[in-house]
């Protein structure tokens, strides 16, 4: 690859959001990293985006899991050899009431939605540190600034993710290293219009619109921006 095209790392990159997030990324010419769980869920994603392709590569890893985020960052290291932009999409909720919620409901939940950041995070952040500049863009959710209560545990750890971009955004910007996050209502990606049918879908925001505000943190007018965070939701 051109050791001048800037690199970024997609986390839950196989569809829906993190697709599109990639693909508006390779549009405005990066190179990027798609990182997801299912190997076969990867290969698939590449073979959607069609030529734009030849500027991505997958990696398949479980975020969960700090040897498997390691064996990323060496692989980055080896190919890439250095990292612009780290956008923390990976997530999953869960519609129950928190009397609702069990104990492997939870730990799941910490695991997927915030440990997976947590762990890439730390596990990039010395190499951005090194080049004293990147971007760190964390997808959280409008549940994460309001509460809902029908997803206590999602709106929580979701919080969380704000916490941690307001606490790295401050961490690290003595090393030229911005943190952000976006928070979206419903977003209208095949998965969610397939699991609620009979829902009015015409105030969600699309998947591109996420995508288009990742864009826009990572451009020139937006460049002093650090420890904001962008809704994206009606009401």
């Amino acid at each position: 690859m051109n050791d001048k095209k800037k690199t970024a790392i997609v986390t839950g990159a196989s569809e829906g959001v993190g697709l599109a997030i990639s693909e508006a990324l390779l549009k405005a010419g990066y190179h990027v990293v798609l990182v997801s769980r299912n190997p076969e869920k990867l290969q698939a994603a590449l073979y959607s985006l069609g030529r734009l392709s030849e500027n991505a590569r997958s990696f398949a890893a479980d975020l969960t899991s700090s040897e498997q985020v390691n064996r990323l960052v060496e692989s980055i290291l080896v190919h890439e050899k250095h990292v612009d932009v780290l956008v923390n999409n990976l997530g999953q909720g869960l519609r129950k009431q928190l009397v609702e919620t069990s104990d492997a409901d939870w730990e799941h939940l910490v695991a997927v939605n915030l440990t997976s950041a947590v762990y890439i995070s730390r596990a990039i952040i010395p190499l951005m540190r090194e080049q004293k500049s990147g971007k760190i863009i964390n997808i959280s959710s409008r549940a994460g600034r309001r509460g809902e209560g029908d997803f206590a545990a999602y709106s929580a750890l979701k919080h969380g993710l704000v916490g941690l971009t307001h606490a790295l955004a401050d961490s690290e910007a003595p090393f030229g290293i911005k943190v952000n996050a976006v928070c979206p209502g419903p977003v209208s990606t095949p998965k969610m219009v397939k699991r609620y049918p009979n829902l009015d879908v015409s105030d969600w925001s699309s998947p591109e619109d996420v995508a288009h505000t990742v864009l826009f943190l990572l451009s020139k007018p937006a460049e002093t921006m650090n420890g904001q965070v962008i809704d994206l939701f009606k009401n």
